[in-house]
């Protein structure tokens, strides 16, 4: 995915947000370990929204840019252990509105300190914008 080169990212994916969950559309994570990135897909495909120690699920349900820095997470489980896992510094995930203008989709990607999370969001709705009408 361009994205992903363009930030020299480790991983990226896109959810949609369902009643009360995150439903995996797309995930690529072609630098890292192939197993790695089975299991996170497999464990990311359906998520209840209750699971706030995962950035994604935070940018769903708060609606604004939520930056996980893997130097700041418990090691252990949800982003700080999937971030160890893809040797990345951190994640952004970006919500994006749906058509009810409700967040209806989680852009996100694992990738080191640089380009800043402004720019990682800018990039990755640009990216987005175009192809969300044909997956709502």
């Amino acid at each position: 995915m361009a994205a992903l080169r363009a930030l020299e990212g480790r991983a990226i994916g896109l959810w949609r947000v369902e009643t009360a969950r995150l439903v995996q559309v797309a995930f690529e994570a072609p630098p890292i370990d192939p197993d790695v990135a089975r299991r996170f897909a497999e464990a990311t495909r359906s998520l209840g929204l209750d699971r706030l120690n995962l950035g994604i699920v935070k940018a769903a349900t708060v609606g604004q840019v939520a930056v996980s820095v893997v130097a700041e997470l418990n090691p252990d489980s949800g982003s700080g252990y999937w971030l160890r896992a893809f040797d990345a510094e951190r994640s952004v995930a970006v919500p994006l509105e749906g058509a009810d203008g409700r967040v209806g989709w989680v852009f996100s990607i694992a990738l080191g300190m640089s380009p800043d999370a402004a720019e990682v969001a800018r990039v990755l709705k640009s990216v987005a914008a175009p192809h969300l009408a044909a997956l709502a």
